[in-house]
C-alpha cells in the first residue's frame, strides 16, 4: 500500500491490520497454507496486472470461478482495486449477456477449466476474457492471462468513495435492481459483523458458500482475514466430506444457508455413534433463508455448539445477529439505526409489529438503475427492508412477515416476474404467474401456474424451456395449468393466492 493508505477500504482492510505475517491467511486441502505476508503480494500481483492491462478503479469486473482459494484470494483483489461483481457459473448464456450488459462490464475473468456459458457471452458482447490459471502448489496462488509487463509503480487501491462491489437483487420489476456497495460500506460492515461474535485471530472459518453470494464474502471471509485469523477455503465441498474437514482443520465456526445445514445434518447422523461434541466449533452460522427449528435443535444437540441466526440483505449489509441466541429471534442489531414503523411513519415500542426501517454507514443510497423504486424504497431517509416484525424488552428483533414479491429460495433470490415474462414468451402460453410455496428445506421453493394457449402444452415441454434460459434454481418445481390468473381490481397478480392454493401439494 501507499505510504498514506486510504482509510475504510478493503485494501486498507488487508494491508493495514496488523495481521501477522507468517499467520496462516488461508488453509485448503491438498494445499500449503497460504500466509498473509503472500495474501498481500498475491493482492498486489492481481491489482498491478489489471492496472498493467488498463483497468482502474471503479472498472466493473465480473468473476466467474468455482470455489476455491483462488476465488477467495481473486475476490478481495478486485474489491480492493475496481468493482466486483459475483456471477454464478451456471447461469445460461443470455443471463451473462443481460448482466453484462445492464452493468456495464469491462472485463470478465474466469478459471481456466471452468465450464461455463459466460465465455460465449463476453465473446458476443465483445467483452475481454482475462483467464486465471491456478498455480497447483500454494493456496491461492495462480496467474492471469493475458499477461501484461507491469510498470514499477504502485497498484492502484480503490478509495473508500469508490464502488468496492455489486449485487442484483430481485424487486417488484421483472428487471434485476443494481445495488453498489461503496468500499467505505464493505469496510466499515465488518466491525459490526466481528464484535458479537468475538471473532479473532484464533478463529478458524470452515467457507463452504459460494462466493458469488453475498454470503460467502462477509463473515466467512472478509471478517476473519480483518481478525487476522484463517479461513478454510474447500474446494468442492460436498456434506459427506463435512466430517473429515471438522476433524482435519478444526473449524472454530462455518456458516451456510438451510439447503448445506440439512444436507451436513443428514451426514452427522450416520455418525451419531461418534461423540460429534468433542470438536473444535464455538458456534454455527445461518443465514439468507430462515432454518427449521428442527434442523437448528438437531445440529445443536450433535454438535454442542450454538446455532446463530444472522439477517442481513444486499442492500443493507447485516441487520442482526443472533448471539447469545434466543429462539425465535433474528437477533440483536447490529446495524447502526433500526426501527419498527406504521404504516403512518409512527415509531412502534416493544412487541408492536410494523415495517423495519434502518439506516447508517453500512446501509446502501439507492438502486442504481430504480429511481422509482428509491423513492419507495426510503422514508425519512430510512431504508424500508421489506420485511415485518417487532422488538422485545431486551431489543431482540423478531421477524413476522415480508412484503417484498421475490421468493426466497434457500438464501437465492428470484424475481417472479422474471419467470412469468420467459413462460409468456412460449407459444403455448397465454399468462403465467409464478409464485413462492413452502419447502421444508429450503423454506420457499417456486411454482407457476400458466393459461395455456395450445391445448397440446405440458408440464415437461415448459419446464425444459425453462431449462435452456435459466439456471436450474430458478424452474419451478411444478407448473400447473388454470383456466385463469387470479389478480386485483388493478390487474397485478396475487401471488399470494398461488402460494396458499399449491404450498401443500
Amino acid at each position: 500500500m501507499n505510504a498514506e493508505p486510504e482509510r475504510f477500504t478493503i485494501g486498507d482492510l488487508i494491508f493495514n491490520y496488523n495481521q501477522d505475517p507468517d499467520h496462516n491467511a488461508i488453509e485448503s486441502p491438498g494445499y500449503l497454507p497460504l500466509t498473509y505476508r503472500d495474501l498481500r503480494k498475491q493482492v498486489l500481483y492481481v491489482i498491478k496486472s489489471l492496472n498493467a492491462l488498463g483497468y482502474h478503479r471503479n472498472d466493473r469486473i465480473a468473476v466467474i470461478a468455482p470455489a476455491g482459494p483462488e476465488t477467495a484470494v481473486l475476490v478481495v483483489s478486485i474489491m480492493a482495486g475496481f468493482t466486483f461483481f459475483p456471477l454464478n457459473p451456471h447461469y445460461k448464456k443470455k443471463e451473462f449477456e443481460s448482466n453484462f450488459s445492464q452493468l456495464k462490464i469491462k472485463a470478465v475473468i474466469i478459471q481456466n477449466g471452468c465450464e461455463t456459458e459466460a465465455s460465449e457471452a463476453a465473446i458476443s458482447d465483445n467483452i475481454p476474457i482475462i483467464q486465471l490459471i491456478p498455480l497447483n502448489n500454494k493456496a491461492g496462488i495462480f496467474l492471469l492471462e493475458p499477461a501484461q509487463e507491469q510498470k514499477p509503480r504502485d497498484a492502484e487501491f480503490g478509495k473508500s468513495s469508490d464502488i468496492s462491489h455489486i449485487f442484483l437483487t430481485s424487486g417488484t420489476t421483472a428487471e434485476a435492481k443494481i445495488v453498489p456497495l461503496l468500499q467505505r460500506q464493505s469496510f466499515l460492515a465488518r466491525p459490526l459483523q466481528i464484535k458479537p461474535l468475538k471473532i479473532t485471530r484464533t478463529d478458524r472459518c470452515l467457507h463452504i458458500v459460494p462466493y458469488y453470494h453475498g454470503m460467502g464474502i462477509g463473515l466467512p471471509l472478509l471478517c476473519v482475514w480483518l481478525a487476522g485469523g484463517t479461513v478454510i477455503c474447500v474446494k468442492d465441498f460436498i456434506p459427506s466430506d463435512f466430517f473429515s474437514l471438522l476433524e482435519s482443520y478444526r473449524p472454530t465456526y462455518y456458516m451456510a444457508g438451510p439447503a448445506h445445514h440439512q444436507a451436513i445434518l443428514q451426514e452427522l447422523k450416520k455418525r451419531s455413534r461418534y461423540n460429534l461434541k468433542n470438536n473444535s466449533l464455538r458456534f454455527i452460522l445461518t443465514g439468507s433463508a430462515s432454518l427449521p427449528a428442527k434442523v437448528c435443535h438437531e445440529l445443536e444437540a450433535l454438535l454442542g455448539a450454538p446455532v446463530v441466526e444472522h439477517f442481513a440483505s444486499s442492500e443493507t449489509g447485516t441487520i442482526s445477529i443472533n448471539f447469545p441466541p434466543k429462539r425465535g429471534s433474528v437477533g440483536i442489531p447490529v446495524v447502526e439505526h433500526l426501527a419498527i414503523i406504521n404504516g403512518n411513519g409512527t415509531y412502534l415500542g416493544p412487541y408492536e409489529q410494523g415495517d423495519i426501517v434502518v439506516k447508517g454507514e453500512t446501509v446502501f443510497s439507492g438502486y442504481e438503475n430504480a429511481p422509482d423504486e428509491n423513492k419507495a424504497a426510503f422514508t425519512d431517509g430510512w431504508f424500508r427492508t421489506g420485511d415485518t416484525g417487532y422488538l422485545d424488552d431486551d431489543g431482540y428483533l423478531f421477524l413476522t412477515g415480508r412484503k417484498k414479491d421475490q421468493i426466497n429460495k434457500g438464501g437465492e433470490k428470484i424475481s417472479p416476474e422474471e419467470i412469468d415474462t420467459l413462460l409468456r414468451s412460449h407459444h403455448g402460453v397465454s399468462e403465467a404467474m409464478a409464485f413462492p410455496v413452502y419447502d421444508p428445506v429450503l423454506g420457499e421453493d417456486i411454482a407457476a401456474i400458466v393459461v395455456p394457449a395450445d391445448e397440446k402444452i405440458t408440464e415437461t415441454e415448459l419446464r425444459m424451456y425453462l431449462l435452456d434460459r435459466l439456471v436450474p434454481f430458478k424452474v419451478p418445481r411444478r407448473i400447473y395449468f388454470v383456466d385463469k390468473i387470479p389478480k386485483n381490481a388493478a390487474g397485478k397478480p396475487l401471488r399470494h393466492v398461488g402460494s396458499e392454493r399449491y404450498s401443500q401439494r
